[in-house]
């Protein structure tokens, strides 16, 4: 295969406003700062795989904007091979992220050009993968990705991190369920999806063979057979944006390399706990010193 790692997914500027509190209805208050950087959820995933020295490639669609020459330029100056399809009309899409003191956050996402993406503008080479990573589109993207499930190699093992864009729409992605492998998601998204949080139940129901649940400062649970649960590490959060695509890519690094479960979920945990002690999906992402801190779960795993 060309790539270790290939992701598909909305592909969206972050525009982050650091304010006092989250404002409720008819309420107002402080922005203290903005921070401009690239992100959508796949993107940010294969960026953390890139620097840990994985082959990686992105997909997606941007427009010819200003935006979208930043989003690609990222991906490149990242490593990761530019497969974006470019709109010669329309905008980029954005997230406009408002974060408190705490880290917690409140989205709204404005999807552009990445639902209007279509099976022929993605080339062949992109999907000549170990791992293809799918992400949530706001709209209309979910169709291109049962087909790309459809045309791709047998061999090639598919994680989906839905994401409550499409936990809440879990009838329209059965088909895609279904030819997932790997599902990364939190504790919310899962309940919303199956009604319960029970990662052994819901890989029964949805189809995956192994299900991950991340449950932000409680850890993470996953089944594959077998059960774990995994605690958090305790750092000081200043954004949790981008805190579940660490994690994955951190997991999927680990899973890829061949160690089990646990040490899988320990790896993903770190990376997790790296990119919420800074601002931004990607800024705090370790390279390839971080595989010491892996080499180290693994002896202790023995």
């Amino acid at each position: 295969m060309k790539f270790d790692a290939t992701g598909l997914g909305a592909l969206n500027m972050d525009q982050l406003h650091m304010v006092d509190r989250i404002a409720g209805p008819d309420e107002e208050t402080f922005v203290s700062g903005f921070i401009e950087s690239c992100g959508g959820s796949a993107a940010n995933t294969i960026i953390g795989l890139s620097r840990l020295g994985m082959r990686t490639a992105c997909t997606g669609k941007v427009s010819d904007d200003r935006e979208g020459a930043l989003l690609r330029e990222n991906l490149r100056s990242e490593g990761v091979a530019d497969h974006v399809a470019v709109s010669g009309s329309g905008r980029s899409g954005r997230v406009m992220g408002f974060v408190d003191p705490e880290g917690s956050r409140a989205l709204y996402v404005d999807p552009g050009v990445n639902d209007s993406l279509r099976l022929h503008e993605i080339p062949d080479e992109a999907l000549e993968t170990r791992l293809l990573h799918l992400t949530s589109f706001a709209g209309e993207g979910l169709r291109v990705q049962r087909e790309v499930l459809e045309v791709i190699d047998g061999s090639v093992t598919v994680s989906l991190d839905p994401g409550h864009l499409y936990a809440v729409r879990s009838r329209e992605i059965s088909g895609i369920l279904e030819g997932t492998d790997i599902l990364l998601t939190n504790q919310r998204e899962l309940e919303i999806m199956t009604g319960h949080t029970d990662p052994a139940r819901a890989a029964e129901e949805l189809g995956p063979d192994m299900v991950v649940m991340k449950m932000g400062a409680g850890g993470v649970r996953a089944w594959n057979g077998r059960e774990v649960h995994v605690p958090a590490l305790k750092v000081k959060c200043r954004d949790s944006t981008g805190a579940g695509d660490a994690f994955n890519a951190g997991f999927l690094y680990a899973w890829m390399k061949g160690h089990g479960l646990e040490v899988s979920c320990r790896f993903g945990n770190y990376l997790a706990s790296r990119c919420i002690q800074g601002y931004g999906a990607t800024g705090s992402l370790p390279g390839q010193e971080a595989l010491r801190v892996l080499e180290e779960y693994a002896v202790d795993d023995g």
